[in-house]
């Protein structure tokens, strides 16, 4: 079994925040104000900020490629994020708040499923 590094586990992390964003983004795209995408939007966008607040305060978001992105549907950038948090250790202090994480994304990619994301 592959033991992720502090490294590897910061970098999944910002990985994960930089999809909740463009999920958050693709949700809200065209949405009219009063659209259920609205509050899949934000609860993306919150789930976004919690992946954010697990990072140590100096790390840096590495860049994204944004041609890599295009064309995925919220709900895709959703489960790649969800995909992303499957390894990490939840057991270490500094970790303890990323269980809430999955279980936000689960419900955010039965919320998206649900409103044909």
């Amino acid at each position: 079994m592959h033991t992720l590094t502090a490294d590897d586990t910061w970098d999944r992390l910002g990985s994960i925040a930089q999809l909740l964003h463009q999920a958050a983004t693709r949700a809200w795209e065209g949405a009219e104000p009063d659209s259920p995408l609205q509050s899949l939007g934000l609860g993306v966008y919150l789930a976004q900020a919690r992946a954010s607040s697990l990072l140590p305060e100096d790390y840096r978001l590495p860049d994204v490629d944004q041609e890599d992105l295009e064309g995925q549907s919220a709900l895709q950038l959703l489960t790649a994020a969800e995909e992303l948090t499957r390894p990490l250790p939840a057991h270490r202090p500094d970790l303890v708040n990323s269980s809430q994480l999955v279980v936000d994304l689960c419900d955010l990619i039965r919320e998206a499923r649900d409103l044909g994301c």
